[in-house]
């Protein structure tokens, strides 16, 4: 079985609750192979500390992973994958290897509204990837408070299952990963080895690694070619400048967090309507001259807006942010 615990937004819990759920599997006498898939490679560092070997740990931050899986997953029973943040080609292609994608969410809504990416990633990667099974699961919640009720209420809308266990924050979480251990290894008997059991014990891990399901894997990947190479004609470009749009009549100011040829994403606190139209202007980083676009906006929520081109602007993006021309 593949597991992958993801979310593009940080902080949630993925790299704690990954390390956790590895080890627990290893108590039921099955092989592991924990692929830290975060350029950062943090869980390296972490087996490092006390020289930690319990399960095998591969840091493998490409977007190849889906290509590559079949070698790696020789002579493993379970596979645990832990997803870097805000990075689309590589969960996408970690996705397309997995048959249970665990999302972790802070009890709030903002962090529902920040895993809209996720669940659009998850939606491309099942073109794909038949198998692909995504559960919410909700992480640092307060002890004694009630917010995992109040979320639960707030993903009921979602068409995807919520996990029953629910993950506390708990210093002994903290303390385990700082001793290079599990919280299973580090305090067996605490409240927070009990949410790990529980957790697991839910998800019930098949046993059985099925050779077939990479070999849909490999089936799949010519046409996730064909997607990659569909993504790359509009590009994403990250430059960060400020930009002034008029939607409605009414004029304000935002910063472009990331454009490609298609469209934008501008990081705005305002709140517009799906479907208005929207008039853009910034600077060209290469001659500062203003460059005008007109658009629809097709995603709004608490991080800003999507906003889709009318025309495709392929030359006058690259000329204005890149620099080139």
């Amino acid at each position: 079985m593949i597991i992958s615990l993801i979310n593009h937004k940080g902080g949630v819990g993925k790299t704690t609750l990954a390390i956790n759920i590895a080890f627990y599997i290893t108590t039921k006498e099955q092989k592991i192979l924990f692929i830290d898939a975060d350029p950062q490679g943090k869980v390296l560092q972490w087996q490092a500390i006390c020289d930690n070997n319990t399960f095998d740990v591969i840091h493998h931050p490409k977007d190849t992973l889906h290509a590559d899986i079949t070698e790696l997953a020789k002579g493993y029973e379970c596979i645990v994958i832990d997803a870097p943040p805000s990075n689309l080609d590589i969960n996408l292609s970690i996705l397309l290897t997995t048959k249970l994608a665990i999302i972790p969410i802070e009890p709030s809504p903002l962090s529902i509204w920040a895993s809209e990416d996720t669940l659009s990633l998850i939606e491309d990667a099942r073109r794909h990837n038949s198998q692909l099974e995504g559960r919410f699961l909700i992480s640092r919640r307060v002890v004694g408070t009630a917010q995992g009720r109040d979320v639960r209420e707030e993903l009921n809308g979602i068409d995807m299952a919520v996990i029953n266990t629910e993950i506390c924050q708990r210093t002994d979480y903290v303390k385990s990963l700082k001793e290079g251990l599990s919280v299973l290894q580090y305090a067996p008997g605490s409240e927070a080895a009990k949410e790990i059991s529980e957790l697991c014990e839910e998800i019930k891990f098949d046993a059985s690694y099925s050779p077939s399901f990479l070999t849909d894997i490999r089936r799949n990947i010519d046409d996730y070619k064909v997607r990659v190479i569909e993504k790359k004609q509009h590009p994403r470009i990250v430059p960060f400048v400020a930009v002034d749009f008029a939607v409605q009549g009414r004029a304000y100011r935002g910063s472009i967090h990331n454009i490609s040829a298609g469209g934008a994403f501008i990081e705005t606190r305002e709140s517009f309507d799906v479907g208005a139209e929207i008039t853009m202007t910034f600077l060209s980083s290469k001659d500062r001259k203003p460059i005008k676009i007109t658009g629809e906006i097709v995603r709004s929520g608490p991080q800003g807006i999507g906003v889709r081109f009318k025309v495709p602007q392929r030359d006058t993006i690259n000329k204005a942010v890149t620099h080139e021309g």
